[in-house]
């Protein structure tokens, strides 16, 4: 019996291949030659490059974040060992782990070198950056990392360890240009003064010689210390930052009375108010001098004394709230006065200095322990003269600044963009799930983490582009439209293996031709893989 001629042409399978938002991405990593540079610094012989690695390590992290060892098996599925000629049989775990390590010594030059290319090719502004902390956690014990520690956690996992990051981020579209990374457990006040050596670094690098770049730093209170401030003026930087609470700070801000404020209303408003809400309390501000006295040197900068009508009403609230706990703690004290425990003095008193302990109404109550073992009487009262001074000062908080070009709107607008920070880091960075095993050494966590902090990069590169070019759709949702797009492998009876992309939706077809950039067509080509 004879076969047929069609027998060879038959389809014998449809394989999905998904494209996801790489469309979207890739143009940014190549535009960044990440690939490129990275090689360039660390050249090898091997058939994958370690540029390759990195890449494929980014568009995970973006696309869809694996630990090392489950790299492997996503690859298959995707079409990228065809767009970034890797056979997913290299790409096992030990193997990423060496890329990691190979990659150590060169992190930070790496690093300056994208930035500096990021700078130059997408002309980024560099005249305010928003200096903050931010925090990756990990899944694991770590027991030998001297990174990965218990601390503060801005990710709300105090179960978890993590490291910590000090990071630098433009104003707009909050794209991270300087980045350090810290033990878990760093305290946030060590680190003004090594900052700013590290920026000064940095901006003296000579692919930008021709900017002549002095930025404003904008940061929070934990930043702002005497011995940082003056550093600011020694080297020509601007800063934006709130004082710390502390007596010297409520007697700045009671040096203004609430008619002077409402003399002084400001034409903030905060992007989510409308234009014509007749709710709308305005901002009001007034500036005093403020005198930085560090290490026998003296600056006099600007101090704005800021009223916010949603801080006066939180003000209230917090401080109801501690003072009915502080109260209702000390009710129950002396219900239980003179019975079991509570019939010795000292029991009672460490019962009364652990209920004040970190309760920030504490100064606002007096209590008085009379008597001996057996015989105790507590009373306690509200101080109502505290009371009011502390109502007084209600909505109202400090920020300093050295830049006297800025006027009062301009100051308080900066400082508003300060949680950009951590917005831009939130959506990508969660959880490093990575297998103790692979990952236990120091290098190794580096590496990784630098591959976190340029996924941001990308993501924030993607934001900018989309705003210039009129596109009204935020980073996730534009990721989120290219989530479902695939490539399908028509495999055929004689072996040929065919891929096409699959339609787009008008919105992705949109927002490609907005930016310019190839179709899905592009990623469906079948290159003969690396061996």
């Amino acid at each position: 019996m004879e076969t047929s001629p069609w027998a060879s042409q038959a389809l014998t399978a449809v394989q999905p291949r998904h494209i996801g938002a790489l469309p979207v991405l890739l143009p940014i990593l190549d535009a960044l030659a990440v690939r490129d540079r990275t090689n360039a610094l660390v050249p090898s012989q091997a058939e994958i490059d370690l540029g390759q690695m990195l890449v494929l390590l980014i568009l995970n992290r973006l696309l869809a974040p694996q630990p090392l060892y489950a790299v492997q098996d996503w690859l298959p599925t995707t079409v990228l060992p065809q767009v970034l000629q890797i056979s997913p049989a290299q790409c096992y775990d030990q193997r990423l782990g060496r890329a990691l390590d190979r990659l150590y010594p060169h992190l930070g030059e790496l690093w300056a070198q994208i930035m500096c290319q990021a700078i130059q090719v997408y002309d980024l502004d560099l005249t305010v950056l928003h200096w903050d902390l931010t925090s990756i956690y990990f899944e694991g014990a770590y027991t030998d990392s001297q990174l990965v520690a218990y601390g503060y956690s801005r990710d709300h996992r105090p179960d978890a360890k993590q490291v910590t990051l000090q990071v630098d981020v433009t104003h707009q579209d909050a794209v991270p240009v300087l980045y350090t990374l810290l033990p878990g457990n760093a305290a946030d006040i060590s680190r003004p003064l090594p900052h700013l050596q590290a920026l000064l670094h940095l901006l003296a690098r000579p692919e930008l010689a021709d900017r002549r770049l002095r930025p404003i730093l904008v940061s929070d209170c934990k930043m702002i210390t005497p011995e940082a401030l003056v550093a600011c003026h020694r080297t020509q930087l601007g800063y934006v930052g709130p004082l710390p609470p502390g007596k010297a700070t409520e007697t700045l801000l009671g040096s203004v009375t609430a008619e002077e404020l409402r003399a002084h209303p400001l034409a903030y408003r905060p992007a989510r108010v409308s234009p014509s809400d007749p709710r709308f309390q305005p901002y009001q501000g007034v500036w005093r001098p403020y005198v930085v006295c560090h290490d026998q040197q003296q600056v006099c900068d600007r101090a704005l004394i800021i009223w916010s009508a949603g801080k006066q009403r939180l003000d209230e609230q917090k401080r109801k709230t501690y003072l009915k706990r502080l109260l209702n703690g000390m009710a129950a004290i002396q219900h239980k006065l003179n019975t079991r425990r509570y019939k010795q003095r000292a029991y009672v008193d460490g019962r009364l200095a652990a209920l004040r302990h970190s309760n920030p109404a504490q100064d606002l109550v007096e209590s008085q322990l009379e008597g001996d073992d057996g015989q105790l009487r507590l009373t306690f009262r509200v101080n109502r003269a505290r009371l009011a001074a502390a109502q007084a000062l209600d909505g109202r908080y400090v920020l300093v600044s050295n830049a006297e070009h800025l006027d009062a709107d301009q100051v308080l607008q900066l400082f508003k963009g300060q949680d950009g920070v951590e917005k831009q880091f939130r959506a990508v960075k969660g959880p490093l799930r990575l297998h103790p095993l692979f990952v236990r050494s120091d290098a190794r966590i580096e590496g990784l983490v630098l591959v976190t902090v340029l996924a941001v990069v990308v993501r924030a590169i993607l934001t900018r582009l989309c705003r210039q070019q009129g596109l009204t759709l935020a980073v996730d949702q534009v990721l989120a439209a290219f989530a479902s797009l695939q490539a399908v492998d028509l495999i055929w009876a004689n072996g040929r293996v065919e891929r096409r992309a699959a339609p787009m939706t008008p919105e992705q077809a949109h927002v490609l031709q907005t930016l310019h950039w190839p179709l899905p067509e592009a990623y469906a080509a079948l290159p003969a893989l690396v061996r």
